[in-house]
């Protein structure tokens, strides 16, 4: 049996090209290599190019939340950003989306208490140093 695609001899009953993997059958999964699953009707599965773009405009909120919380790890801009991340995070979870959107937001909030709580605690003790002196 001749293969459609490298035209190489292969045995009678093979299912597949013994040198370059394609179906010998004639219907649609004829170009379709053997180790990988062939495209049906319906299927959910997509490249990762549309998943990440599906998941980017999800939630804008979740992303601009999360982007707040990580630029407010910076030393003394979180004293401000810290507080806004928890705010953007809480308005993010109650706005829907998906499971990670809702996760994103949910770490931007959990980042937004743990740097706020750190920055002002830092600055209180920096000033109760000052003080002492």
């Amino acid at each position: 049996m001749h293969c459609p695609s490298c035209h190489s001899e292969n045995l009678a009953e093979a299912v597949a090209c013994s040198i370059c993997g394609r179906s010998l059958r004639s219907d649609e999964t004829a170009a379709t290599p053997v180790g990988q699953p062939s495209p049906r009707a319906g299927s959910r599965r997509r490249n990762a190019n549309d998943s990440d773009a599906a998941n980017e405009n999800n939630n804008p909120a979740a992303w601009g939340a999360y982007r707040v919380a990580l630029w407010a790890l910076l030393p003394g801009v979180g004293l401000l950003l810290g507080p806004v991340a928890i705010f953007l995070g809480r308005r993010a979870v109650r706005g829907g989306g998906d499971f990670s959107s809702r996760n994103r937001a949910k770490a931007a909030i959990l980042l937004g208490v743990l740097i706020t709580l750190t920055q002002w605690l830092g600055f209180a003790l920096m000033i109760y140093g000052w003080s002492q002196k």
